[in-house]
């Protein structure tokens, strides 16, 4: 309305509200990949004696749908047809040590879903930009809020973090930077707990920073406004897998103390605590209570536990109480297993890689979901990373950048079926170019093999490759067979594959 205040706070209480409604779902994301989700229903006896010596049975198969789409996950190389403006990206890389920076980049939107990447300009004392440094935020301190009219805009980030008693906030936009701080003892919830606060101190304007034409923070997801963690779906299997493991691990020792009983005659029972066990409470660290981790404060001898034994005076029979099949735990751990690698579209091997030995064409067919989830991460983070390095260089003075983010193909061929096929697709009339890249292989790549190369020579080098993959497939074999050692095997294909390099090298000297 005409005339009305527009609160200044206003977008830094929305910020604030929206990293506060994200921050459980990123919590959870993260207690699941590190391992960090307890069994809650855990026999208290046990659960006290697990916690007493700090002990656990964790199997954490939830983190494997992140970090096999993450090892997937290479950038080949960053070019510009430019070379000046090739030698500042080689700097900005090796400024940022991005080798090391973009993986971590990569596995955390795995993990969370979402990821920042902060591009932030370094100037000199003259205000000129000399570097600029590229390092990744979490999306449980950093949120990117999008236009609602445009869902593609951005209209403002904002960072939030504790420093010692103080709340520190940050709000970025296209044209400014403001930044805002709180009092000691303020929790940061009500708008009158945030003050202005200036970079400078002895200005007290420096709060308001100018911007940069556009906000320099990149969102990596997996997923659009924001992403799902890749282990999403990991969540209630993982909840089964490690209730089972909880519950096996306490029939344990069961199977190598077996649980006891004695019967008596009528009228001659004695249900005393006369300790008849094999392990005293002694043997176990005392709790806040004064009692061991078999203590349940009764006096009856009657207890549950490995090695204990139920007296009862005047026996007419005695024996022992089986132990729990481990295959009443074990098969239900594989199916949940099993239903994970259904429900994250990861192949069953990575998460057991003596899951079962079948053929190259059925790996590639098992693998097609899961390649295609790594292709449009690919394509994801690769239109955020191109958008990072051009705003990038164009703070270092390139006006209109022209950058490419190339990968590691996800999929290559390496097995005797695949060039088999690469050859039965060139023999069926396929452009060899198009067959080549169907086989994983970069485009520049490809453009490179088949300059100055004529089809009869480009044919014979698919018939090698194929007739060599199909060589080491049979001495493999004959190696499993005990035919021939491996040591001759290497010596073997390594002969084979020098004398095809001695070749080339002579056939392109003339």
């Amino acid at each position: 309305m005409d005339g009305e205040a527009i609160d200044p706070r206003a977008d830094l209480m929305y910020g604030i509200e929206e990293l506060q409604e994200a921050r459980p779902g990123y919590d959870q994301a993260q207690a699941y990949y590190d391992g960090q989700v307890p069994e809650v229903f855990t026999n208290a006896r046990l659960r006290r004696a697990l916690k007493a010596h700090d002990i656990d049975f964790d199997l954490n198969f939830a983190k494997t749908p992140v970090n096999a789409v993450t090892n997937r996950l290479k950038v080949a190389s960053v070019t510009s047809p430019d070379s000046d403006v090739n030698d500042l990206i080689s700097k900005i890389w090796q400024d940022n040590q991005l080798n090391i920076e973009l993986p971590d980049l990569f596995r955390r939107a795995g993990e969370y879903g979402d990821a920042y990447l902060m591009v932030l300009p370094v100037e000199d004392e003259t205000g000129n930009v000399v570097r600029v440094e590229m390092f990744y935020n979490s999306p449980q301190t950093v949120r990117v809020i999008y236009d609602e009219e445009n869902p593609r805009r951005k209209k403002l980030t904002i960072k939030r973090w504790c420093e010692g008693p103080y709340h520190r906030a940050e709000l970025l936009y296209d044209d400014r930077t403001e930044r805002w701080t709180t009092g000691p003892n303020s929790r940061g919830d009500q708008p009158k707990d945030w003050m202005h606060w200036p970079a400078d101190p002895e200005d007290p304007e420096s709060w308001l920073l100018d911007g940069w034409g556009e906000q320099p923070v990149f969102h990596f997801r997996t997923d659009r406004p924001y992403g799902t963690p890749e282990h999403f779906g990991a969540y209630g299997p993982q909840n089964a897998i490690t209730k089972l493991q909880a519950t096996h691990m306490g029939t344990v020792d069961y199977q190598g103390a077996p649980q006891r009983y004695a019967l008596t005659e009528t009228s001659t029972t004695d249900t005393s605590d006369l300790e008849p066990g094999d392990f005293d409470d002694d043997d176990w660290p005392l709790n806040e209570q004064g009692r061991g981790p078999s203590d349940s404060g009764d006096d009856s001898s009657l207890k549950a536990g490995p090695g204990e034994m139920w007296l009862l005076r005047g026996y007419k029979a005695v024996g022992q109480f089986d132990a729990a099949n481990p295959d009443v735990f074990l098969d239900p751990i594989m199916f949940n297993v099993r239903a994970m690698a259904q429900i994250t579209e990861t192949p069953l091997r990575m998460f057991d890689p003596q899951s079962s030995q079948r053929s190259g064409v059925s790996y590639q067919e098992e693998d097609s979901p899961f390649i295609s989830k790594v292709e449009n991460r690919q394509t994801s983070y690769g239109a955020a990373l191109h958008e990072a390095f051009v705003f990038a260089l164009r703070r270092l003075g390139v006006e209109d950048p022209v950058v490419t983010v190339d990968w590691v193909p996800a999929r290559s061929v390496s097995s005797a079926e695949g060039w088999q096929t690469v050859k039965a697709k060139i023999e069926a009339g396929v452009p060899r170019r198009q067959a080549l890249m169907e086989s994983g292989y970069r485009a520049e790549q490809v453009d490179a093999w088949l300059a100055g190369t004529d089809d009869a020579e480009l044919q014979r080098r698919v018939d090698v490759l194929a007739s060599l993959a199909d060589s080491a497939q049979k001495l493999g074999s004959a190696q499993a067979l005990g035919v021939i050692t491996a040591d001759q095997v290497t010596a073997l294909l390594t002969g084979a594959i020098d004398d095809v390099q001695a070749l080339a090298q002579a056939q392109e000297e003339g």
